[in-house]
């Protein structure tokens, strides 16, 4: 039986090496050696971090999954309880329940996640499967009566954190999605809740980026000094300009490109 089509960085890789990134190599490492990769995204300003998989469409041909609102290390592990249990055999489903994945009794629901969030939330998975289709679904967990974030009557603390993904974004509403994200906002091809990725001490505020470059697909790096690229974290364009305001001196800065600060604590100019 042919397999649904697959336009992943493995199955049809670029003629061109530099559309490549470290990150790229990365997931497509873990890919070849455990079947899928997880990416933990920490939430910044938004009402919590989320994980999701890359690699199980790739590999599996199931949707790919994603866990919103927990902290990303817990996130990730859970991420790959479910991805093991479809590899095992049990695989998703439309509006499904499955009480294999928490424990102690708490069920989760999958629901699917619409295209109009993609670039928002799933911005790595997006580059490397380059083009549809890409399924991707959102896990969802209960309150501690059981309760979804759609049912009445479900803790607030469950309902706040996780965003309700199904439903197309220009019909959404809330703490997830900015009315106007474009309003005050410097950068003009990325938005608040775009990934990043940013040394440890730039994520904390501890130090200054001191470099940012970006991926020739887009992605934005912000390095302290003398930071190695091999630690970088994840979190939102958001969380780095709340902590970083200076670095809107350098919005204009475009794919594939690279500004250094200057001797004088500066940024060049366009």
């Amino acid at each position: 039986m042919d397999l649904p089509d697959c336009g992943c960085l493995l199955c049809d890789p670029p003629t061109d090496p530099a559309a490549w990134d470290a990150r790229d190599h990365r997931i497509a490492e873990n890919i070849r050696e455990y079947d899928w990769h997880v990416n933990g995204v920490a939430g910044g300003d938004l009402p919590g971090d989320w994980s999701y998989s890359i690699g199980l469409w790739h590999t599996l041909r199931s949707p790919e999954v994603s866990f919103f609102g927990i902290p990303a290390q817990t996130g990730m592990r859970i991420v790959n309880v479910l991805a093991d249990r479809i590899r095992e055999g049990r695989p998703l489903e439309p509006d499904q329940r499955r009480d294999d994945v928490l424990g102690g009794g708490f069920a989760v629901a999958i629901r699917p996640v619409h295209p109009s969030w993609y670039h928002d939330f799933f911005g790595a998975g997006v580059d490397f499967y380059q083009r549809p289709p890409l399924p991707i679904t959102q896990m969802f967990w209960p309150d501690q009566q059981g309760r979804f974030p759609w049912d009445d009557g479900v803790e607030e603390s469950c309902r706040a954190a996780q965003p309700l993904l199904w439903i197309a974004r220009e019909e959404s509403s809330g703490p997830w999605v900015d009315e106007d994200p474009s309003h005050g906002w410097p950068f003009p091809t990325s938005l608040p809740f775009h990934e990043v990725l940013a040394s440890p001490e730039v994520v904390s505020g501890d130090a200054r980026v001191a470099r940012a470059t970006r991926s020739h697909s887009g992605q934005w790096h912000f390095h302290a000094e003398g930071h190695t690229a091999d630690r970088l974290e994840r979190t939102t364009l958001g969380h780095i300009l709340a902590h970083h305001p200076d670095t809107r001196a350098i919005a204009w800065l475009t794919a594939g490109g690279q500004a250094v600060r200057d001797p004088d604590g500066s940024w060049p100019e366009r």
